[in-house]
């Protein structure tokens, strides 16, 4: 059953996000059962929005390259998610914007 998780890491910042995206390497990999990711950052918190095929192959992520990256980079803060049970999941296009 596909799903959307709410996950807020607080105290993360934008360079310390862009680390991380970067040694996951999910702009160029989608993680096995990924759909669709957005990220923002309010005050000190970055909050990110995703759609997964399953709270399962959002953890699988977690475990094998999410928490190794924040690891290897320094990036201590402990994932808080919220899961949904999607209604409804669109994508009309493939399309990435980055900040950095």
């Amino acid at each position: 059953m596909a799903v959307i998780a709410h996950v807020v890491l607080e105290g993360v910042t934008p360079e310390q996000y862009d680390k991380v995206r970067a040694e996951c390497g999910w702009l160029n990999d989608m993680p096995a059962g990924g759909i669709a990711h957005l990220c923002w950052f309010d005050g000190n918190s970055n909050h990110n929005m995703d759609a997964w095929e399953s709270e399962e192959a959002f953890a699988a992520c977690g475990e094998n390259r999410l928490g190794p990256a924040m690891a290897k980079v320094g990036v201590s803060a402990e994932p808080k998610a919220t899961f949904y049970r999607a209604h409804e999941v669109f994508l009309p296009k493939s399309l990435t914007i980055t900040a950095s």
